[in-house]
């Protein structure tokens, strides 16, 4: 196993749009699989409030803004070769006048588009946010399953 640098974080970042986002409610962990937008300085996690699961997510980041998020990928040239990003930090909801530059980064990072339909429930009546992460701590780390084999 290898630290990633700097560099390499980011591009495993750019590649991917998908990962896992840890949220935390009277101590009780709650992840979700999230797509994300990352332009190099911010994140962006659209978030639906008030569709599916009771309300959960809402309840966590009201409760509890502390967050953790894993980006993971399987190098296709090298099914051997894995990669993984986390993070942790502070969720905060991106103000008003930055919701362009989030979109951006939406539209050109992230695997799948929010699908404000997904649970049935009309569009005007779904309440789309857009949060960021706050980085505290960002690691990444290389693992090939052939070193493991050979001893290494």
């Amino acid at each position: 196993m290898k630290a990633l640098s700097t560099d390499q974080i980011e591009d495993v970042l750019i590649r991917n749009g998908v990962g896992v986002l840890g949220l935390v409610r009277d101590g009780h962990p709650y992840t979700i699989p999230m797509s994300f937008g990352y332009d190099g300085d911010e994140m962006t996690f659209p978030m639906q409030w008030g569709t599916g699961y009771g309300g959960r997510k809402e309840r966590c980041v009201a409760s509890n803004t502390n967050a953790s998020f894993t980006v993971y990928e399987q190098d296709p040239d090298q099914p051997q070769l894995w990669r993984s990003v986390v993070m942790t930090g502070t969720l905060y909801e991106i103000d008003a006048d930055r919701t362009e530059r989030a979109f951006a980064s939406l539209a050109a990072n992230a695997e799948f588009a929010p699908d404000l339909g997904v649970w049935g429930i009309p569009f005007d009546q779904v309440d789309l946010r857009l949060f960021g992460l706050s980085i505290d701590e960002c690691t990444g780390r290389e693992f090939s399953l052939r070193h493991r084999r050979e001893g290494g």
